[in-house]
């Protein structure tokens, strides 16, 4: 845009000139004073120019270094995105691990409580099985009792049939002994 400006006034001055030549007085002073205009005109345009010429220079540095910077943010957003890919994977695999972790526990607690109530029952059966031997013991030392107590009169009788088959031997023995001559 600046530059079609200042290309038009340097027409435009390049024109006015012939006609500077040929006019009259006040014309000519219109004329210069229009061509000092224009030439004010273009100097200011070109100031403008080399102004928007190093605000160009200096917005291309700038874009050249946001596209560094964007290139470089790219690079890191790509890096970001695959960490946070893998550490996605990894959050999905430890939570399959932990619903792994979480069956097994749950297993285990059953297997816990299925132990537990073995066990109570184990344990009523023992006592259940102490209790009967106690009472099998105890009938038993009754019957044991009431043997010994058997066997000490059978011993008696015993005892007492040998003392009187002793004395019936003896005496079967002295009757069956010729009776003695007397002594003459």
């Amino acid at each position: 845009m600046t530059r079609s400006l200042t290309n038009c006034l340097v027409a435009l001055a390049l024109c006015c000139l012939p006609a500077l030549a040929g006019c009259s007085d006040p014309e000519k002073k219109k004329a210069l004073a229009d061509l000092q205009t224009a030439e004010t005109a273009l100097a200011s345009a070109n100031r403008d120019l080399a102004a928007t010429r190093a605000t160009l220079a200096t917005t291309q540095k700038e874009r050249d270094s946001l596209q560094k910077e964007l290139q470089s943010l790219k690079g890191q957003n790509e890096t970001q995105r695959k960490q946070i890919d893998k550490l996605t994977a990894d959050m999905q695999a430890s939570e399959l691990q932990r619903e792994q972790i979480k069956k097994q526990t749950e297993q285990l607690a059953a297997a816990v409580q299925a132990s537990e109530a073995q066990r109570q029952q184990l344990t009523k059966q023992l006592v259940s099985a102490q209790e009967t031997a106690t009472k099998e013991s105890d009938g038993l030392k009754a019957k044991i009792a009431a043997l010994e107590s058997d066997l000490a009169q059978k011993v008696a009788q015993i005892k007492s049939v040998q003392e009187k088959m002793a004395e019936l031997q003896k005496k079967l023995d002295a009757a069956a002994k010729p009776p003695e001559k007397p002594a003459q």
